[in-house]
Formats: C-alpha cells, sequence, structure tokens
C-alpha cells in the first residue's frame, strides 16, 4: 500500500474523529463558545507553529484582510454545523457540510475561468438531488428533515465556502496559506473568548458542561490540525483525486460512531440522501 493513501486515512479518521467531537458536545448540551475557544485557540498555536519558518513571507494589510474573510468563515460554518449537529443526524449533517464545495467550483469557474469538467458537473447533480431527496414528503408523511436544519446547513454551506474560497484566493495570491489561517484562527480565539467572558451560553449555567466543551473543543482543534496535516502531506505525494476521496471516508467515521453512541438511525430518504451525497463528492474528487 502506497504511504500517501495511508496518510489520507489518518487525516480522515482525524477530521472524522473531530465531527464526533462536535456530535458529543451538541449531544451532552455542551456550550457552544466555551467549545470554539479550545478549538480556535489550540488551532491557531498549532498553525503559527507549523508556519513558523514561513514568518519571514508575512507582510502587508493583504494578510489580514484574506484572514478576517476565512475567519469569517470558519467561524461562522463552523457554529452553524454545531447547530446543524443538535438538530439533525450527525452523518447527514457532515455530508451535506461538504457541499460548499460546489460553491468554491462554481466561483472559481466564473471568477477564474476553470472549466467544470463532466465529474465535477455529476457531481454537483448528485449534491442537489440529495438535498431535494430529504426534504420530500412520502405519502402523507413528514419531511424527513426540519425546514430549520435544512436553512441551517445552508447557511453552513455558504459560510465555508467563504473560508475554502478564501483559502484558494491565498493561494492564487501567493501568500503563506499556514499564516493566513494561525491569524484567522487567532480572530476566532479572540471573539470566542469575549463572549465566553460575556457569560457564555446563559441557557447553560454548570461549569462542569462549560470545562467538557472547552476540553471537546481543544480535542478537536488538535485532530483537526493533524488531519489537515496529513491531507496536505498526502496531496504532496499522491494523486489529487485519490487523496481527496479517501479523505472524504470522515463521514462514513461519523455516520458509523453516531449510529454506535448516539442510536442515531436514519430514515429511508436520509439514507437516499447521505448515499447521493457520498457518490456527488467521490466523483468531485475524480475529476
Amino acid at each position: 500500500m502506497e504511504f500517501y493513501i495511508i496518510e489520507a486515512m489518518l487525516g480522515a479518521f482525524m477530521f472524522g474523529l473531530g465531527g464526533t467531537l462536535f456530535k458529543l458536545n451538541a449531544h451532552k448540551e455542551g456550550d457552544d463558545n466555551y467549545f470554539f475557544l479550545g478549538l480556535y485557540t489550540v488551532g491557531a498555536i498549532c498553525f503559527l507553529i507549523d508556519g513558523y519558518e514561513e514568518l519571514g513571507q508575512f507582510g502587508g494589510w493583504a494578510y489580514f484582510t484574506m484572514a478576517a474573510i476565512v475567519a469569517l468563515g470558519s467561524a461562522g460554518g463552523n457554529y452553524t454545523f454545531s447547530k446543524g449537529m443538535r438538530l439533525g443526524p450527525a452523518g447527514l449533517t457532515s455530508a451535506f457540510a461538504k457541499a460548499n464545495i460546489i460553491i468554491v467550483i462554481l466561483l472559481s469557474s466564473l471568477y477564474y475561468g476553470e472549466a467544470i469538467s463532466l465529474m465535477e458537473g455529476l457531481g454537483i447533480l448528485f449534491f442537489f438531488a440529495a438535498m431535494v431527496v430529504v426534504n420530500l414528503k412520502v405519502g402523507g408523511s413528514t419531511k424527513s428533515t426540519s425546514g430549520r436544519w435544512f436553512f441551517i446547513l445552508v447557511a453552513c454551506i455558504i459560510l465555508l465556502a467563504f473560508r475554502n474560497g478564501g483559502l484558494k484566493v491565498v493561494n492564487e495570491m501567493a501568500l503563506s496559506g499556514v499564516l493566513v489561517v494561525a491569524i484567522a484562527y487567532t480572530y476566532c480565539a479572540v471573539y470566542f473568548a469575549a463572549a465566553v467572558l460575556k457569560g457564555g451560553d446563559k441557557n447553560i449555567t454548570s461549569t462542569l458542561a462549560k470545562k467538557n466543551s472547552l476540553v471537546f473543543g481543544s480535542s478537536c482543534g488538535l485532530v483537526s490540525f493533524g488531519g489537515l496535516y496529513f491531507y496536505v502531506t498526502a496531496l504532496k505525494s499522491g494523486p489529487g483525486g485519490v487523496v481527496v476521496t479517501i479523505f472524504s471516508l470522515d463521514m462514513f467515521f461519523i455516520l458509523i460512531i453516531s449510529y454506535l453512541f448516539f442510536g442515531e438511525r436514519l430514515n429511508r430518504n436520509q439514507k437516499i440522501g447521505f448515499a447521493l451525497s457520498a457518490i456527488g463528492l467521490t466523483l468531485i474528487g475524480l475529476k
């Protein structure tokens, strides 16, 4: 087995573990402000250490401006993702959140003139089909997902597109991506620290719950950084399509863990929606 496959699998495992920590915090009804304070503080430190050798490249307002865009997408996207975890099944929420790649592909096509391949086009169609399926009513039954969950996930998709699209622009501007992310995470850490100082979630008064959220978030920041590290490393030595496809296995990991430990069960429409999302992401990865 090629080593890049192992790296991609490790990255998928760590990202899946990170998504599971999101669900665990939601399942425990934790404080999101404490969770994200831990996530972004640990993440900022990790990225700053990783980008230490690139500090010489730092300079100019472009770094702060692009970091602000990435921070908005990251904080907003992760916050809505967390809310989605509270309202819907973790596996389906994780699968739908990945649809942000559609916006990035479309904007890249419009702005940079990048051609959309047949595989990408089919993948996008599968994603849209998944969105339609989970909102269908079968017979006299209610929809398989709540309208609130769906609109929160739409907001999540758009915000995460700001993060990922912003990083693409950073690459086009020849800026250090790791430094931009370090600054962006610092912005986010400061924001959530201010939210915590203001009292955190007023509905959560338990000190233990807040401490647990801080631990869950810090752990999530660490494993997410590790997942991204293995992903980037795998991309350097392996074909992008294969690496992206393997990396997408994280949503299957979240689906299985949610089934085993949180007792989540997908109904028929949700299973079809998840399958269509997985096929769409695979097609895009194998463009």
